[in-house]
């Protein structure tokens, strides 16, 4: 049974309830995002440990899983995020380290799979699932994994012309998913990617699972508005190298230039000590 506990709520008073009943008692709260009539809202979802790491680095274990030990309040929470989503993101080494994987909410907490349709349609979401986006500049993706063959959840692939070529040199002319092309090279600008999500597929909430370089680039364009950081009280360190990333990845910017945040809410899991925190940046 799950235990999810609110130590702090900072987020305002809510006027009506947005997360179904079962949801919010699971929550132990209710959870909802501002309006941004300009652009979409973007929030992104990262497990650290204490020592602020978020993969790894371990071929086959580089996952939330490992970091998180499969702690299953960690896992609703996910769930929750992206059932509150329109859109999913991910870069192509998220998906890679992924194998198999759909970026719904059902998939990581697959006990409340009604109840997570069932708000969808109760807010008026398009669909039952979030449409999950891969960004990828190379078109390094493995097109022949499930989530391009379920029918049920739409999803994008957005890439560069090096990329598209590289897609096309792999499976031919006739691609098992959408792909979309944008200005770059090798690497996407967010605004671009954002500018199209909105314009074509009428998204206004956004969930970003990372990895930390395709993180970086949206807190180094101002593209993130919010953190949900999950805390497991465990210790890895860093790597001789220093090769095992924060939620950052090579983001590094001067004492003038670093983004603060305000603390929204904090959560804990009852007996396995697991912090949830949620920042607005």
């Amino acid at each position: 049974m799950l235990e999810i506990r609110t130590l702090y709520d900072g987020a305002g008073l809510i006027s009506s309830p947005y997360l179904t009943k079962v949801l919010r008692a699971t929550y132990d709260g209710d959870l909802i995002f501002s309006d941004s009539p300009k652009r979409p809202l973007v929030f992104c979802n990262f497990v650290q440990t204490l020592d602020g790491i978020v993969s790894l680095k371990i071929p086959g274990k580089s996952g939330g899983a490992e970091i998180s030990g499969t702690n299953q309040e960690d896992a609703f929470i996910m769930a929750v995020l992206r059932a509150c989503a329109d859109a999913v993101m991910i870069g192509e080494d998220t998906f890679r380290n992924a194998p198999g994987h759909v970026w719904t909410a059902g998939c990581v907490y697959p006990a409340l799979v009604d109840e997570f349709q069932a708000f969808r349609k109760q807010v008026g979401k398009a669909s039952l699932h979030p449409l999950n986006v891969v960004a990828s500049g190379m078109g390094h993706v493995d097109l022949d994994q499930p989530l391009f063959r379920d029918a049920e959840i739409q999803n994008l692939v957005l890439t560069t012309q090096r990329g598209a070529a590289h897609l096309q040199q792999r499976y031919g002319a006739t691609l098992p998913a959408t792909v979309r092309v944008l200005p770059g090279d090798a690497v996407l600008n967010p605004s671009d990617m954002m500018a199209l999500l909105q314009a074509e597929y009428g998204i206004h909430l956004l969930l970003h699972e990372g990895g930390p370089t395709l993180l970086a680039s949206f807190l180094e364009h101002a593209w993130l508005d919010e953190v949900f950081l999950t805390v497991s009280p465990q210790v890895v360190g860093r790597g001789l190298t220093g090769e095992r990333p924060s939620f950052s990845g090579p983001l590094q910017l001067e004492p003038k230039q670093a983004i603060w945040t305000t603390l929204l809410s904090v959560k804990r899991a009852g007996k396995s000590g697991h912090l949830f925190l949620r920042y607005r940046v």
